[in-house]
């Protein structure tokens, strides 16, 4: 079945399915409707809905787009036992979670792809660079997981003169760890994983950083309001907004493309914290040096 040529033929059928009803997800899908809607197609029959909603997949949509990692597994089980499942296009997920979870197969083919939740290590380590040009060691607690996309970071930092220090963080030992890192780098880089920042460990992390006058990066607006000095991160708009353009490229009739970074960011930074610490810092003049680094 060539996907795309419902497009043409002016019936085309998505799901999109949340990982939560309301909030962030919400935003995400209006953004990504609001995307398709922009250019003058056929009539797209939506259903959006919780995950758990979509009981069975008959009748088959055309395709899906999965908002989190949990609605991601549930479309995919879902589809299991089909030869030809719909593409399934996932959106507001972690890197390291939508490769745990993704099918290779799927991705060869073109019928699976992503818009990660979190941001490119050069983009951060740009920002990083920017804001604290002293930076020269950088620490970063990670799990089992997470520790597998360390070598991008590390490769990454040294063409910045940047020395990571990488410490993978048990639950009963987290806590000494870090204290033990922070003793031997100027600034710390949280990534978005559960197992080391969740609402249990966050604020510990947050207020241990601080006391030892460690400035935290951190990777969502949540981060900055709750003591990180800054963040670079991209709304759920910015996210839906670039899913809606790269399904409205495979409606066209082509592939999936591959699964990709946000193209579109913003920076944050807390003006409290910076001036605790020390630091003179504008979160829009960050931003656009930002993106002037990222500029062709």
């Amino acid at each position: 079945m060539t996907y795309g040529s419902a497009w043409a033929a002016g019936a085309i059928s998505v799901w999109v399915a949340l990982s939560e009803d309301g909030g962030a997800h919400a935003e995400a899908a209006q953004a990504l409707r609001a995307e398709l809607d922009r250019t003058p197609a056929s009539r797209i029959d939506w259903q959006v809905a919780h995950w758990t909603r979509f009981t069975s997949s008959k009748p088959e949509p055309q395709w899906v787009v999965a908002i989190g990692a949990t609605a991601q597994r549930a479309m995919q089980e879902l589809f299991a036992d089909d030869a030809t499942p719909p593409p399934l296009l996932s959106l507001l997920v972690p890197r390291f979670a939508f490769e745990r979870i993704a099918d290779p197969g799927r991705l060869r083919a073109g019928t699976l792809s992503a818009v990660y939740l979190d941001q490119p290590p050069a983009r951060q380590l740009d920002l990083i660079r920017l804001a604290l040009p002293d930076v020269r060691n950088l620490g970063m607690l990670v799990g089992a997981e997470s520790k597998a996309h360390v070598v991008a970071f590390d490769k990454a930092a040294k063409e910045r003169g940047i020395n990571v220090v990488v410490a993978q963080a048990e639950t009963e030992r987290l806590f000494p760890t870090l204290q033990a890192m922070l003793s031997e780098v100027e600034a710390l880089l949280a990534v978005p994983d559960p197992a080391v920042f969740n609402s249990k460990s966050a604020a510990n992390i947050l207020m241990t950083a601080y006391r030892s006058r460690v400035p935290l990066v951190g990777f969502s607006p949540a981060y900055v309001k709750a003591g990180a000095l800054l963040a670079v991160y991209s709304t759920p708009v910015q996210i839906g907004t670039r899913g809606g353009a790269m399904l409205r490229q495979a409606l066209a009739g082509r592939n999936l493309p591959p699964p990709q970074w946000p193209s579109d960011f913003v920076v944050s930074v807390s003006l409290d914290v910076a001036r605790s610490l020390g630091f003179v810092l504008h979160g829009p003049q960050l931003e656009e040096q930002l993106r002037q680094k990222e500029r062709p």
